[in-house]
């Protein structure tokens, strides 16, 4: 089962969501410890002097969301996309195509086709953003940073953080503010985003017309996605926050992502994901 060929396929979306996730940390590093997002001088020896703030702490812990959110999409969304004519069933619909009957002409087992691509954006989810965090912690830690302590007075907020002591572990506090559940949340719900845009791919070929109207869909995702990200940060409405393991507003910072709602959206991905191994049955060439 080589990666390879499906590496070189999306290798330059790794790149691109390894450099917007490593954005959205510094973003959130310093809007947590900076003057402004233009005051580098937070990397060296300087933070702004604020006193640790809880919505601080939420964004650290979100960020795992939004990266994931989109890491998931970017990866599922059809590569070499151009548009097409589908001329399945009766009549002749536009649709877009890629890669799709170039891998359903090879020979490629379905499972390869399905799996491969899964395990890429799998690793992608679960490594990219714990190693851009390590690598802003290693780069503070190495230049001895004072912003190194604001995140660390931050994290005490967090009522099980605190109840360590003043000068915990790091592995000990990050087990202690539910980071690790915040982290399975994020791999789950940028699962959900891949299988979305991943079956996407297969609906524009399927004979349904019903089905290849649905496969347009999916494009309009990334439209959405700002919106309803807004809508969680400021507590507009409680299906956003379900939709992203959000906590409500009035939530204390014990709050984390229950093992019912992590598994209810794994679920949900491999659903589609099976749908789409159902068509692939149905489309291969």
């Amino acid at each position: 089962m080589l990666l390879r060929p499906f590496l070189t396929l999306v290798r330059g979306r790794l790149i691109f969501v390894s450099l917007f996730t490593m954005f959205i940390v510094l973003l959130v590093f310093s809007n947590s410890s900076a003057e402004s997002f233009t005051d580098l001088t937070v990397f060296w020896h300087k933070f702004c002097g604020c006193p640790p703030d809880p919505r601080d702490v939420l964004f650290f812990l979100y960020s795992f969301s939004v990266t994931a959110c989109y890491t998931g999409g970017i990866l599922g969304f059809i590569t070499g996309l151009r548009l097409g004519v589908s001329t399945s069933g009766s009549g002749s619909n536009p649709v877009p195509i890629g890669d799709r009957r170039f891998l359903l002409t090879r020979p490629i087992p379905r499972r390869t086709i399905l799996l491969n691509p899964l395990i890429i954006a799998t690793a992608a989810l679960a490594l990219i953003p714990p190693a851009a965090y390590l690598l802003l912690l290693g780069w503070l830690s190495l230049v001895h940073a004072p912003a190194l302590a604001h995140i660390a007075a931050d994290a005490q907020l967090i009522p099980a953080v605190a109840a360590l002591g003043p000068h915990p572990s790091f592995f000990a506090a990050l087990t202690a503010s539910h980071a690790w559940r915040f982290y399975l949340a994020a791999i789950s719900l940028g699962l959900c985003t891949y299988s979305i845009l991943y079956a996407q791919r297969w609906l524009g070929l399927s004979p349904n017309k019903h089905l290849r109207t649905l496969g347009i869909a999916p494009l309009l995702l990334f439209i959405f996605i700002p919106g309803i990200l807004g809508s969680a940060v400021f507590g507009k409405g409680s299906i956003p926050l379900a939709l992203f393991m959000w906590a409500p507003k009035t939530a204390s910072l014990d709050f984390q992502p229950s093992p019912l709602t992590i598994t209810l959206h794994l679920a949900f991905a491999a659903a589609v994901l099976f749908g789409s191994w159902r068509l692939l049955q149905q489309v291969e060439l």
